[in-house]
């Protein structure tokens, strides 16, 4: 199930981001697009209103004189919608002509001088079909369109044909300044950390660079002053992005670092090849994109394409592995931080324990001498039968002394003899059978995070039980065959807190501070290949059990 997961999830992502690359381009793409009117037929009409054909070859190719008379006809086709006709009308005087009927005439003559030229938008009914017939005569040969160039325009194409061209731009920008933002709360969260990673500078200048390198030479000219504009148009700026991803990929050679990113390039070129391949295979644009971009950089060397969505790729992949490794990083920190507070109180419970052993060890010395004065006076009275009897209750009272002593292990020692103390105030019956040699190779930080965890959990859990004579725990770890086999079993009070996956809960009212002993305990049987078996009955026992692999002495 575990390496099953391992695949769904990175597939899952991948279909997210499938999903939402698919969202985002239909904000770059639109299907009001202009529709092109093929001349089915041309003539040309003499003087004396004779008519002869003309070739459209011809017309596409040459120039004619001036005052030179023509017709085309051509068919609008079915199902166009709503919008209008555009045309040309420079240097023309023409009428256009739907079904018979004149819906547009004029004649115009570009002033000496003027740049641009003059067109013609003609509103059509919705759906409006049948034969279109343009009439026209040369006026200006040198500033015409000829024949004239009739299109059929949706009506908000060209706002729609704006927003896609401008999204074009705006939707890699943003998406590029929304990691520039990742990677700048990074860097200054490691500041705040006091363990700055440098290396997320030039990985910020790499993401605002992307940002800027397209949007603003696309769009800048209509908000950016002119000297703005000329310096983010020099062409030095696009090496901009991969020098400073150079200098990050530099500052980042760790072997985990190089491997995560292989993943993930290995991920995205399957991504890629898949959604070449269906592109390929239903015509659409990406196929053509690709095959347009390998083949100018093979016949041309012009790589600014490639190099661009390569580069924020790149830049994209490298700052979500940043975000993974300071997320890991702070998760260590947290469990360092737990386990030395663990330690520190392990170290405090020591003190404890001796400082109550000096004051026992006073409180028996001044009792013993008491006890032989006793003693002494019972023997010299010769009162045999006084004797025997005091010497009855010593025996007694040695028989109801706690256990101090649990293994020759020092740290687990001390680690059973704090809970055994805590067992007694809690009024806990508390059994442990334990029989490991006095050195293992396992490190204490991590046996002092298993067993206090798990002691504490179970003092925890048998705190709660009503009844005094329910609470108890039993406590078992031994050596055997290369494992250390930990069991510890407890009486609780029949309620348990989960979260929605089944996993368990703190109950402790402030939950953010507490509930990491059962994922710690978890992450150090998983440090010696093992699993934390957890269980409870019906009589409400729970048992939590585990065998660590002992390490060899060369890997402690």
């Amino acid at each position: 199930m575990k390496k099953v997961t391992r695949w769904i999830c990175p597939l899952i992502f991948l279909a997210l981001c499938a999903a939402v690359i698919w969202f985002l381009r239909l904000f770059t793409v639109t299907d009001k697009e202009m529709t092109y009117i093929d001349w089915q037929s041309a003539v040309q009409i003499g003087e004396d209103g004779a008519e002869t054909p003309y070739a459209l070859d011809d017309a596409f190719t040459t120039m004619p004189e001036q005052d030179r008379s023509f017709r085309f006809t051509a068919i609008l086709p079915e199902g166009l919608g709503s919008g209008y006709l555009m045309f040309e009308t420079s240097g023309l005087e023409l009428s256009v002509s739907l079904n018979g009927e004149e819906i547009y005439s004029s004649a115009a003559v570009l002033p000496e001088g003027t740049l641009g030229m003059s067109s013609a938008n003609i509103p059509l009914q919705e759906d409006a079909t049948g034969e279109l017939t343009v009439t026209c005569t040369i006026l200006d040969n040198m500033n015409t369109v000829f024949p004239p160039l009739l299109r059929f325009v949706p009506i908000g194409a060209d706002q729609a044909q704006s927003m896609s061209y401008a999204n074009l731009f705006g939707i890699p920008a943003g998406i590029t300044s929304v990691a520039f933002l990742l990677a700048a709360g990074l860097f200054l969260l490691s500041i705040v950390r006091k363990k700055v990673e440098w290396s997320l500078i030039p990985l910020s200048v790499a993401l605002l660079s992307l940002t800027a390198y397209r949007l603003i030479p696309s769009c800048g000219y209509y908000f950016l002053p002119e000297a703005a504009m000329r310096i983010f148009s020099w062409q030095g700026l696009s090496w901009l992005a991969p020098l400073a991803l150079m200098v990050y990929l530099a500052m980042n050679r760790r072997r985990d670092f190089w491997k995560m990113l292989g993943i993930a390039a290995a991920w995205s070129a399957g991504a890629l090849l898949a959604g070449y391949l269906i592109s390929l295979a239903g015509g659409w644009y990406l196929s053509y994109y690709i095959n347009m971009s390998v083949s100018e950089l093979f016949q041309f060397g012009i790589y600014n394409g490639l190099l661009y969505w390569f580069t924020l790729w790149l830049a994209l992949a490298c700052v979500l592995i940043s975000a993974y490794w300071l997320m890991c990083s702070f998760m260590w920190q947290q469990t360092q931080t737990h386990t030395l507070e663990m330690k520190n109180r392990l170290i405090l419970d020591s003190y404890h324990a001796i400082e109550q052993k000096m004051r026992d060890s006073a409180t028996l010395r001044h009792e013993f001498r008491h006890q032989v004065t006793t003693l002494d006076a019972l023997y010299q009275q010769r009162d045999f039968d006084g004797l025997g009897r005091f010497l009855n209750d010593l025996k007694q009272q040695e028989a109801r002394l706690v256990q101090t002593q649990f293994t020759e292990n020092f740290t687990v020692n001390v680690i059973l003899q704090d809970a055994a103390s805590r067992a007694v105030q809690a009024n806990v019956a508390f059994d442990a059978q334990v029989h490991i040699p006095e050195g293992l190779t396992i490190p204490e930080n991590d046996l002092c995070t298993l067993l206090m965890n798990m002691l504490d959990n179970a003092l925890e859990a048998c705190g709660g039980v009503k009844k005094t004579e329910d609470r108890f725990i039993r406590f078992h770890a031994e050596v055997k065959n290369g494992f250390l086999a930990v069991k510890c079993e407890n009486r609780y009070d029949g309620s348990l807190k989960e979260d929605r996956h089944g996993r368990l809960q703190t109950t402790k009212p402030d939950a953010e501070a507490h509930g990491f002993g059962l994922s710690q305990m978890s992450a150090i049987a998983g440090k010696y290949h093992s699993l934390l078996d957890i269980s409870h009955s019906e009589d409400h026992i729970f048992v939590v059990q585990t065998a660590l692999k002992l390490p060899k002495e060369k890997e402690k």
